[in-house]
């Protein structure tokens, strides 16, 4: 990362020295500015000897890198106020951008599914703070009669905070009120044990979704990619980097290994789509090189969407994703939206 050049500490010191101390973490002036505004907005409501003092303590922290989210302790995801917590992995806008993009291909009907008796039923699994069942929730509550989202994770922790955001959001009025048919509802499990599959094996799952830990741990410990220092300092491992004592099947990296679990759930779940956040696009090539193999890959259509899955692509990001198959064929995906590849979605053969 490049250092900050002294003229804009200088200019920031200007402005407030709880601006510069914000410097390092925003990066830019006007972000820093942005970020103590809501500062000052969080403390207020105490004396003011009490906020000056307070705020300059946040402000340097928030300095050092600690995340906002966690200091402020929420972050806003569509129209939900995701509260945030230490040990719960922040929602990114990466994140959100995927939400909204699937939840609009299924309310256009293009997915193939509630379009009968107007019933879907949705599993996210490493769910979080809930941000993407709760979201989907939200945008597609009015469109079916029937509509059941679960989210699952093996966190104590985020499972507390998730259900805690579905009730609080609730309360704002930014998520519908529970009304006969329409549930949503968090599952505290291991996707590693059968016994949580088998239970839910007795419903009909039409989208599964999951933003699974994917990070290596070369990454995690040395740093490098797309996953920064402030990552790997405050947020948790439990959420990026699968744990050690996970089986690696064989021909998948350790990195990867969610995702040859993820396909085995589907199936047995028999989702008609999936959608997987994944880090990178050396890991998209590698698993869709292995889902290529899977029983599953039979009659499927996938492809890739990029950070911002509803823009138009520059010239240099392009519209397509070559691949190789797994017994060395080349493979041709399609590549929606700008930025960085960022998921792959998956859409099954009957």
């Amino acid at each position: 990362m490049p250092r900050i050049p002294p003229w804009l500490f200088r200019k920031a010191n200007r402005r407030s020295p709880n601006v510069a101390a914000l410097l390092p973490a925003c990066r830019d002036l006007q972000s820093a500015v942005n970020e103590l505004r809501w500062l000052k907005e969080h403390v207020h409501g105490i004396t003011r000897i009490q906020q000056e003092g307070l705020l300059s303590r946040l402000c340097r922290k928030r300095g050092q890198g600690y995340p906002l989210q966690y200091i402020l302790g929420s972050q806003p995801f569509g129209p939900l106020d995701i509260k945030c917590r230490p040990g719960v992995l922040i929602p990114r806008p990466e994140t959100e951008a995927y939400t909204y993009h699937l939840a609009d291909l299924i309310k256009a009907g293009s997915l193939g599914v509630g379009a009968s008796d107007q019933s879907l039923g949705i599993v996210d699994f490493c769910t979080g703070t809930g941000c993407i069942p709760l979201l989907l929730y939200a945008l597609l509550s009015r469109r079916f009669e029937r509509l059941e989202v679960l989210g699952v994770d093996i966190s104590t922790r985020a499972v507390s905070l998730a259900r805690a955001n579905v009730a609080h959001n609730i309360r704002l009025g930014h998520l519908p009120s529970m009304r006969p048919n329409h549930t949503v509802d968090i599952l505290q499990g291991d996707i590693f044990q059968d016994q949580i599959l088998e239970k839910l094996q007795e419903q009909t799952w039409d989208v599964m979704v999951s933003n699974p830990p994917y990070i290596s741990r070369r990454a995690w410990h040395y740093g490098g990619g797309q996953i920064g220092h402030s990552v790997r300092k405050y947020e948790p491992s439990l959420a990026l980097v699968p744990g050690d004592d996970i089986p690696i099947p064989t021909a998948w990296e350790h990195e990867d290994v969610f995702y040859a679990r993820l396909l085995d759930i589907a199936s047995r779940l028999r989702p008609k789509a999936m959608l997987y956040e994944i880090g990178d696009e050396m890991q998209a090539v590698r698993v869709i090189s292995r889902f290529s193999q899977h029983r599953l890959s039979v009659g499927s259509h996938i492809e890739v969407w990029r950070d911002w899955p509803d823009t138009t692509p520059s010239h240099e990001e392009g519209s397509l994703l070559e691949t190789t198959t797994a017994d060395g064929r080349s493979q041709t995906v399609l590549a929606k939206g700008s930025g960085n590849i960022r998921s792959i979605f998956i859409t099954l053969g009957s």
